[in-house]
């Protein structure tokens, strides 16, 4: 016999009334979230109780909270014990911070990128020079990601002066960092720091000293932030691609880094290529 739904509310009234769409309250019940009172057997029609209206705009709200689908079913099953809602709210509150942190980070990216597309001015010169052999100490590990590199240079200084060398000034020599890996890397980096010196030493471990002979080197100048760095790359690579060379891990060589000026349009970056065979 044919359900006539009275004292109950069918689905597309319900939807009005909560402002859920009868798709979504198709899934709902799917999702075993918020179930009809009643299926009409022959008809197949959903009717629901007006105390479920409640039910659906707390949904609702926690839809909007951005809760998934499985944690608002949890919520919605467990509404007598408080400790699980707050584990679950708690949980949630924790993804949502991890999140707004993530957004601000591509905020931020997004203004300095902008900022850099209306005042960048630079003159990409690629060239191919001969660097002359050099005796530098040296702090080489696997590191998290590209951005730990910082970690290396707190710890090269204090290995140098237990190795009876001194920290070069600026007008001494180069120092920069190598990237041995082939390809670039989301994590587990292989890096390499170093600083020009004047003599060999004997080192103190992890600490290392390498004569680096004298090589042909394809190299381009990053004048300013990072975010400039794209163009660079991109020029150098065309350089190397129309003239087939075959060039071995990439270096920077830090002219004018952060940590000798905290303002990035100060920095001068050498984007570096050993040429093999040259």
């Amino acid at each position: 016999m044919e359900h006539d739904g009275r004292g109950l509310l069918r689905i597309g009234l319900f939807s009005r009334l909560t402002a859920i769409s009868v798709r979504m309250l198709r899934y709902y019940q799917e999702q075993h979230v918020l179930e009809p009172f009643v299926i009409d057997p022959f008809t197949g029609h959903r009717f629901y109780a007006p105390d479920q209206l409640t039910d659906a705009h707390w949904i609702v709200r926690l839809r909007d909270a951005g809760l998934p689908v499985s944690e608002i079913g949890e919520i919605m099953a467990n509404q007598g014990d408080p400790e699980r809602l707050r584990a679950i709210m708690s949980t949630h509150g924790e993804r949502l911070s991890g999140e707004r942190a993530r957004l601000n980070e591509m905020s931020a990216a997004f203004d300095r990128m902008n900022a850099y597309l209306q005042e960048s001015t630079m003159d990409i010169n690629v060239r191919q020079i001969r660097m002359p052999a050099m005796t530098v100490a040296a702090l080489r590990r696997v590191l998290p990601s590209y951005n730990d590199e910082g970690e290396l240079w707190q710890e090269i200084g204090p290995l140098m002066g237990q190795s009876g060398v001194h920290m070069p000034d600026h007008d001494e020599g180069i120092g920069g960092a190598t990237f041995y890996d082939p390809e670039y890397r989301e994590s587990d980096v292989d890096v390499e720091v170093w600083l020009q010196v004047a003599a060999p030493f004997t080192s103190v471990a992890p600490l290392e000293c390498h004569e680096v002979p004298a090589r042909e080197v394809v190299v381009a100048t990053l004048l300013g932030s990072y975010d400039g760095m794209p163009e660079v790359t991109a020029a150098v690579g065309t350089y190397i691609a129309a003239r087939d060379l075959h060039t071995g891990p990439m270096f920077n060589i830090y002219r004018v880094s952060p940590a000798q000026n905290p303002d990035p349009a100060a920095w001068v970056t050498e984007v570096c290529f050993p040429v093999m065979g040259g």
